[in-house]
């Protein structure tokens, strides 16, 4: 599959069919992408992994009327506009999305799995950015990596993470499988 139809994938699998974020539509799709081992070239940036091809593909999809792309204004600390983008099928993304269901249901079935057993219980955006940041981190040790060694080690990233939010992400990251128990020391 595509990093397209990824996408359109993800989107149509979403509760309600909306995507709440860019974020957030980048970290399903960076641990569907792991997932699938499909390279979509995530590298680390502030909220955490971001690939500019994933950000390509959704404003392709939107410009060849497939997805709608909605901003929305919400109230923002500091001096820039808060802003929120809901993604979600358009009828000609719908059509794409079962053409592909129909053209590949093995790998479609497999993808929108993984959709909903990244997103049951529905974690926050934040949850999720937390999450994948510590994902990259284990992923990029050659050693496991001790619990209490993972804030620090993110921070050579940029990212500063909890104590809690770090148990809670690890917790996220062990029961939907990208991670083997992480040990506490």
């Amino acid at each position: 599959m595509s990093v397209d139809d990824l996408v359109l994938t993800v989107i149509g699998q979403c509760t309600g069919a909306v995507v709440r974020g860019r974020t957030r539509l980048q970290k399903i799709l960076y641990f569907l992408c792991d997932r699938l081992r499909v390279d979509a070239r995530f590298a680390p940036h502030y909220y955490g992994p971001y690939s500019e091809l994933v950000s390509r593909s959704v404003d392709s999809l939107v410009a060849r009327g497939l997805v709608k792309e909605e901003v929305r204004h919400v109230p923002s600390e500091g001096p820039f506009e808060g802003r929120l983008y809901e993604y979600s099928l358009k009828s000609e993304g719908h059509e794409v999305l079962d053409q592909l269901r129909k053209a590949h249901p093995d790998e479609y079935k497999t993808a929108a799995g993984i959709v909903d057993e990244v997103m049951a219980g529905e974690p926050s955006t934040q949850a999720l950015a937390v999450a994948s940041k510590l994902h990259v981190v284990v992923s990029q040790s050659e050693r496991e990596v001790p619990i209490t060694s993972l804030s620090s080690r993110a921070s050579k990233f940029g990212w500063a993470i909890r104590p809690q939010a770090v148990q809670d992400g690890v917790e996220f990251l062990v029961e939907k499988g990208f991670a083997k128990k992480v040990p506490a020391r």
